[in-house]
């Protein structure tokens, strides 16, 4: 059975949900909005590190023994509100198989923190 084809019209309220979204969020405090970007970075690390683990092809427990840990520490790992800290992660991604790049953008722009921009000679 194939899905239906998107119609204009789920174009269009999907839009007008994040525009109400967004107008929304724009209501919040300056603080309120920090503290929903930080869930939100944490949700990104936990689907980030489940996406880790599921292209390897391993489940919890399989990626637990490869990192020397417990399946249920995997499984924290994967939940938003567990708060690893970077050592830990580094670790984990190491065991299956990956090296962590850390790269941090200045707002707004594709400009890498602490880039150089070339000065005209």
């Amino acid at each position: 059975m194939s899905a239906a084809p998107l119609e204009i019209t789920d174009t269009f309220d999907h839009q007008h949900q994040v525009d109400d979204l967004d107008a929304y969020i724009s209501t919040l405090s300056e603080a309120e909005q920090e503290e929903l970007a930080l869930a939100d970075a944490a949700i990104d690390i936990a689907v980030f590190l489940y996406r880790a683990r599921e292209s390897r092809g391993l489940s919890q427990a399989a990626a637990a023994r490869l990192a020397g840990i417990q399946q249920q520490a995997v499984s924290r790992l994967e939940q938003p509100g567990s708060n690893p800290r970077l050592d830990t992660i580094q670790r984990y991604l190491r065991a299956l198989g990956y090296e962590l790049e850390i790269q941090a953008r200045e707002a707004g722009t594709p400009r890498l923190a602490g880039e150089r921009i070339a000065s005209p000679v």
